[in-house]
């Protein structure tokens, strides 16, 4: 069993379980639109800091010429133009980790090693999942996390209550 034990003011407690909760509601009511803003504003963070390291690098860093903060701020402008395009490119990645693994095992081990076998299997299907319905993977775990969210609220407040 799992112990949870919290000590402070009650009434902080209880204020921050509620301000918890209203944050997962938030997060269960609009999934869509705080997903996608939350992934231009990585974008935007991204371009941002990119144009920083080009500005206030001189010559090479690590050795290498510093154009390649230029591919950051091209990816950072990409994600604000088109926020889906990071699940695909996330569906892309899952799924050529997904093929390479499922040819290792088939060649290798002859499908032995079962719980490897499972875990390209769903790499398999999340990487398909998040390529073709990009909108509706933000959206799914977006609200997960608003689930996880309010149900820490409620442990916090029953803890308050307990005590």
């Amino acid at each position: 069993m799992f112990r949870f034990e919290i000590n402070g003011n009650n009434n902080a407690i209880r204020s921050l379980s509620v301000v918890a909760f209203a944050v997962g509601l938030f997060l269960i009511s609009f999934p869509s639109f705080i997903g996608l803003t939350m992934i231009r504003v990585v974008g935007v963070l991204l371009a941002v800091f990119s144009g920083f390291g080009i500005y206030f690098t001189e010559g090479t860093i690590w050795g290498r010429d510093r154009s390649f903060f230029f591919v950051g701020v091209l990816i950072g402008v990409l994600v604000l133009i088109f926020p889906t395009l990071i699940m695909i490119v996330s569906g892309l990645g899952l799924l050529s980790f997904a093929v390479y693994k499922l040819f290792f095992i088939f060649r290798e081990r002859g499908a032995l090693d079962k719980n490897e076998f499972i875990i390209s299997v769903v790499s398999l299907i999340l990487g398909l999942v998040l390529m073709f319905y990009g909108r509706a993977a933000i959206e799914t775990i977006v609200r997960i996390i608003g689930v996880v969210v309010i149900s820490f609220s409620a442990v916090l407040f029953y803890k308050t209550l307990e005590s």
